[in-house]
């Protein structure tokens, strides 16, 4: 058989799947942005779990939770599926700002720049983690399906993310993302990475350009551009406008009390404009003493800024 013709097939037979939720018993499946101490903590211990099963975790945590300091930011949303109280998958939606910039930036900086110089809009997505025993459930494409109709009513212009390359032609058959950036080593997950990018000004006429064009049995552009075409879709929660809150102080205090060392990179004026926004709830001292390999902050608390 022609090999093109071949993958054709493929495509169709793994895109005919995705949709498939198999929630049954799975306790009141929500999908919401993620508000409470609780909520947060979960996803947080989530993606460490995760992250630390894949081998992305170089150094441990006495409580098991990853974040950064984007998750203070106030247009971050952590976007979780819920089982009842249980978060069992998890994703971030990063919008890009002047003085922090994105994640990617580490080492992506100048393909970002690139977009930003034409004045769009970018996010980033990450911290991606499903419960192990559910991975083949599809709850992430409903995660992936709350972020895009997010990304479209807020306006933004690109969605890019960093992927194992072994991912790559995943975003690319299935989600329609365009590969930007080259091949990468990674040194926070320590592992090779790949930008990818969906260009949202032309993304809902591309995926209905595509999905109309084969012959699969599932229709993903509907799929993934309506938000009442399947049974999850009632209980997706998500604000209809564009988040600018911030954590509430005492969640934000807790979190940096757990993780003081997500504040070891940042500018002065950066911890000063954090500390504007939460009125002093981080209590950052004023000589910020971060350790020298990355690790975490000594048990005496004796932290401050540099």
């Amino acid at each position: 058989m022609d090999r093109s013709i071949e993958r054709r097939r493929t495509i169709r037979i793994r895109r005919s799947a995705l949709t498939a939720a198999k929630l049954d018993d799975i306790e009141k499946p929500a999908i919401k942005i993620a508000e409470t101490r609780e909520e947060l903590f979960n996803a947080f211990r989530l993606v460490y779990s995760e992250y630390q099963d894949q081998g992305y975790i170089s150094k441990s945590h006495p409580l098991a939770i990853q974040y950064n300091v984007y998750n203070f930011l106030p247009k971050t949303c952590v976007f979780i599926f819920k089982s009842y109280r249980d978060v069992i998958s998890t994703i971030s939606y990063i919008p890009d700002t002047p003085m922090f910039g994105l994640p990617m930036d580490s080492l992506y900086r100048e393909e970002i720049d690139s977009l930003r110089k034409q004045g769009r809009k970018v996010v980033e997505i990450g911290s991606l983690a499903t419960e192990k025993s559910l991975r083949g459930r599809n709850v992430v494409m409903y995660l992936y399906k709350a972020i895009i109709n997010y990304g479209l009513m807020t306006g933004a212009n690109d969605l890019c993310l960093t992927v194992n390359p072994k991912h790559v032609r995943f975003y690319a058959d299935i989600m329609l993302c365009d590969q930007i950036g080259e091949e990468k080593y990674y040194p926070w997950v320590g592992a090779p990475a790949v930008l990818m990018r969906a260009n949202f000004d032309t993304y809902a006429q591309k995926m209905l350009e595509t999905y109309n064009s084969e012959n699969f049995e599932t229709d993903l552009a509907s799929f993934f551009l309506k938000m009442h075409g399947s049974k999850v879709d009632n209980d997706i929660d998500v604000f209809r406008y564009e988040r600018e809150e911030f954590l509430d102080y005492d969640a934000a205090r807790y979190l940096f009390l757990q993780r003081p060392e997500v504040l070891c990179s940042l500018s002065d004026e950066q911890i000063d404009y954090l500390e504007w926004f939460y009125h002093k709830a981080l209590n950052v001292p004023s000589s910020l003493v971060c350790p020298v390999d990355g690790g975490v902050f000594a048990e005496n608390g004796d932290v401050g800024r540099a």
